[in-house]
């Protein structure tokens, strides 16, 4: 397995990889149809975001024997603007269904959090749906520990 920066030779794997991620989101996040998700407008969302994040040099793929099983991001947290703490965030870790549970998302992770440190993080924080239990039992396992909630309310009910 190899975990590396990608580049934009591997913007197409990426990509592909990236509406798979956003298929699997819908499950734990529904937003609204499955065919809702992929319209011209979110196309070029996609394109522009993932670009961005490879000329940054922040957006994370994970290979085995040359295929594409592993897509994370990595970001600087703007939130914290008067902070001696130089916080990063991870985000959008997901592995294929086929390579799951054979270490993909660990070194992942432990990459990411090798590339926030050399890029002067001192503290990395990830988001999990509350859903994804087995997300949120591999982050509890490398160490991390629940610092916020997120809640939600629904403001048009239907049915």
């Amino acid at each position: 397995m190899t975990i590396s920066v990608a580049g934009f030779e591997d913007f197409s794997a990426a990509e592909a990889a990236w509406w798979r991620l956003l298929n699997d989101q819908q499950r734990l996040d529904y937003r609204g149809p499955d065919s809702e998700l992929r319209t011209q407008n979110n196309s070029e969302r996609v394109t522009r975001f993932l670009e961005s994040r490879i000329r940054q040099g922040r957006l994370i793929l994970a290979r085995c024997e040359g295929e594409l099983v592993g897509i994370c991001t990595i970001s600087p947290d703007g939130f914290l603007l008067d902070s001696t703490v130089q916080v990063w965030e991870i985000a959008d870790v997901w592995v294929e269904p086929h390579a799951r549970r054979k270490g993909v998302a660990t070194a992942m992770i432990k990459h990411c959090e090798h590339e926030c440190n050399m890029r002067g993080a001192s503290e990395v924080r990830l988001a999990v749906y509350a859903l994804n239990e087995a997300g949120l039992g591999l982050y509890q396992s490398l160490g991390y520990e629940v610092g916020a909630y997120t809640l939600k309310k629904n403001l048009n009910p239907t049915g």
